[in-house]
């Protein structure tokens, strides 16, 4: 038994030191983030953050929840083009998308247990159920949808350990998981912008309109899809898988339209349906004209040019400016900068609640490289797998698949 243990030990450590300089960095980065969390815990939120009457939600909202839940919405996006809209050759894109679903949203999960106050009552959303809030429904609708991306997320580690019929079972519900996942992101998207039509007299008129949750489910679909190339490109800039700047060119013709689309219903809330006056704060202006500028406009511009289809650079600087500009700076300013009351104190994150958000971002991107080291998630239903098994639970013969991932070629 302890020659086992020794030998998994020094196992352990070889692998460790393969680890790639920036992963170690990462792994002190997401160790300091837990660290902070559970002093979250111990000393509670009015000792740990700078949260208040005026501002009872801060960064751990606007960012891990607000912001974080449409930037994982490539996953149901992705999912829905493929399998809904029947354009195939996208597949090998989707498992690194539901890969990535699925961290983020159980980064979400655990964003939300760090900004409740009590979170050990956090089952009574089932016990006491508030059916007329937005809030029961988004929390009911993160939760499903987290279990949805998991059971999906099963598939790569059914083929890494070679587990026949369990891999079979999930194959046969792919499409009705990506169905039932499509419909409850659509359902929480929205209606997370529902939140903040409460704020009638908080949320400056620049960005409070009765069509906002309209607004929050187009951008996350347009965000989900730059997501996508974001991803691809880094994967390959940094894990050396192919470049997939022709598939990618597929997604480049569909986000102008949602752009577009975006654009004239935001023009069309703030001419005709906004309250005034609208141009009153020139922060809040300046703020207004970065988010549609830069994170709009700017994007649109390029994904028309030609060089979106080709040049893998174009691609990934154009998705860059939306998902910064278009939805994190958006949500921010719904969330946070446009809550701000004239002449009122304003609210600064404590460097516990910014360490923790940083843990959680690091977190994601090892979680996600730890994940593609070690799962098939770039090899999307391997041809070795054998169907003839019988309907038992059957542990098969690693396949030449499996065993190249272990190997890490």
């Amino acid at each position: 038994m302890t020659s086992y243990r020794h030998h998994w030990h020094i196992k352990i450590r070889q692998e460790f030191r393969e680890y790639h300089i920036f992963v170690k960095y990462l792994i002190v980065v997401v160790a300091i983030g837990a660290i902070a969390a559970v002093a979250r815990f111990i000393f509670g939120l009015g000792a740990t953050t700078n949260l208040s009457d005026t501002y009872p939600w801060g960064l751990w909202i606007s960012f891990d929840v607000v912001t974080s839940v449409p930037l994982a919405a490539g996953a149901f996006v992705l999912g829905a083009v493929v399998h809904c809209f029947h354009i195939k050759h996208l597949e090998p894109l989707v498992r690194p998308a539901i890969i990535t679903g699925f961290l983020g949203y159980s980064l979400v999960c655990a964003g939300l247990l760090l900004d409740l106050g009590q979170p050990q009552r956090g089952w009574h959303i089932f016990v006491y159920p508030n059916l007329h809030s937005p809030m029961f429904e988004v929390a009911l609708c993160v939760m499903s949808y987290t279990l949805v991306m998991f059971l999906e997320f099963c598939s790569p580690v059914c083929e890494r350990f070679g587990f026949h019929v369990p891999l079979r079972t999930l194959r046969n519900l792919e499409i009705p998981l990506i169905v039932l996942g499509a419909s409850i992101a659509t359902l929480h998207q929205s209606s997370i912008g529902t939140f903040f039509l409460i704020a009638v007299d908080k949320l400056h008129n620049l960005w409070y309109n009765p069509i906002l949750p309209l607004l929050f489910w187009i951008s996350a679909v347009f965000t989900g899809l730059c997501i996508i190339i974001i991803e691809a490109r880094m994967v390959h800039l940094f894990l050396d898988q192919p470049e997939e700047t022709e598939l990618l060119a597929t997604l480049t013709r569909i986000i102008p339209w949602l752009l577009g689309i975006y654009l004239v219903l935001k023009a069309y809330a703030l001419v005709f349906l906004s309250h005034r006056p609208v141009f009153d704060r020139p922060g809040l202006t300046i703020l207004f004209a970065l988010e549609i500028l830069l994170g709009i406009i700017v994007p649109l511009i390029m994904f028309l040019h030609k060089r979106a289809r080709t040049d893998g650079r174009w691609q990934l600087f154009a998705a860059s400016l939306v998902a910064l500009f278009g939805l994190v700076l958006n949500r921010f300013n719904v969330s946070m900068f446009g809550m701000i009351q004239k002449n009122a104190q304003i609210y600064f994150p404590s460097y516990l609640e910014t360490t923790v958000t940083i843990g959680i971002i690091a977190a994601h991107v090892l979680f996600f490289v730890l994940v593609a080291r070690y799962f098939p998630i770039f090899e999307h239903h391997p041809v070795e797998v054998d169907y003839g098994i019988p309907d038992h639970f059957h542990r098969v013969k690693k396949t030449l698949a499996t065993e190249s991932v272990k190997s890490g070629k």
